[in-house]
């Protein structure tokens, strides 16, 4: 799992089917023991990031429960970490669900005469209802979760041509990957540079050519921002595409897919450890010749290639 500043988090966490629903399961935290380094260290940090993109995604947590082996046997009823769904697009802290949800871990499982309470890390199960997911989506949601995904509503600024001083104005005030001080600069490039894409022909996802509405698409670096030169950040008509937050924003980007001389999307053989996201790939991507390529654009897609791609399983 990756934060907003491209840190890798030390944090395992799965998305499943669950009866009509789709549940992220966060696997439990534990301390270095003899012959067994630290695992998921980074557990209430995953946590608070996945109620974040969940509250982007206006989620509903239907139920969250504890669901270690140990109390897997026990009743739901004695398991729960709420009494109600939580619907996170009314949530105004996810820091302070997220330490609900973990003090709420402390009691369950822990035998009536216990003098301390149990930990607040342990495996736990939210069952969700998220717009436009399903359980037949959770492998994509799984992605768009581990990665994140910006993306704004229809309808808004972005609609409006681009302004080539306002989109050089946004690209230089960005250095980097988004944090909180630069999140509102990272908007502004992101609105920019997906207005001057719809301005130069862009209207549907570069890789699976599904047309979309705006909230559906970000404008993608096809060579990876932070290592794009300043000449390169500015070549605004090259260096970026529309990408879909239904899949393939996140596989160009963790090199799952690429774009291969002459527009042909080629699939990493990596995806078939997981099926789901290889059933994906097979119905939208395979076969496709994406008519974003060009001549000018290769440098950009030569480089995903060379550094991002998983060519080798």
């Amino acid at each position: 799992m990756t934060d907003d500043r491209g840190q890798v988090l030390d944090a395992e966490f799965s998305v499943e089917p669950d009866g009509n629903h789709v549940a992220v399961i966060l696997e439990s935290m534990s301390g270095r023991a003899t012959g067994r380094a630290a695992r998921n260290t980074d557990y209430r940090a995953a946590l608070e990031l996945i109620l974040q993109r969940l509250k982007d995604r206006r989620a509903v947590i239907e139920t969250a429960i504890v669901d270690s082996q140990r109390t897997q046997l026990l009743p739901e009823s004695s398991r729960r970490l709420i009494s109600e769904p939580v619907h996170l697009a009314d949530v105004p802290d996810p820091r302070g669900l997220r330490r609900k949800l973990t003090n709420a871990q402390t009691t369950i499982g822990q035998a009536p005469t216990a003098r301390r309470p149990g930990n607040s890390t342990k495996r736990i199960r939210l069952r969700l209802s998220a717009p436009g997911y399903d359980p037949s989506s959770s492998a994509r949601l799984a992605v768009d979760l581990a990665a994140g995904l910006a993306s704004t509503a229809a309808g808004g600024p972005e609609s409006l041509p681009a302004d080539p001083d306002e989109l050089r104005k946004a690209i230089k005030d960005f250095p980097g990957d988004p944090d909180g001080r630069r999140l509102a600069a990272y908007r502004r490039e992101q609105a920019q540079l997906k207005r001057r894409l719809r301005d130069i022909g862009g209207t549907a996802c570069a890789l699976c050519g599904r047309e979309l509405p705006p909230q559906f698409l970000v404008a993608a670096h096809i060579k990876k921002r932070s290592e794009c030169t300043d000449a390169e950040k500015l070549d605004y008509d090259n260096v970026a595409m529309f990408a879909c937050i239904l899949g393939c924003d996140s596989l160009y980007e963790h090199g799952f897919i690429t774009v291969q001389a002459g527009g042909i999307i080629e699939i990493s053989p990596q995806v078939a450890l997981a099926p789901a996201v290889a059933a994906h790939c097979s119905t939208v991507l395979t076969q496709r010749t994406t008519d974003w390529w060009s001549p000018k654009r290769e440098p950009y897609f030569a480089w995903h290639r060379d550094h991002t791609f998983r060519g080798t399983v």
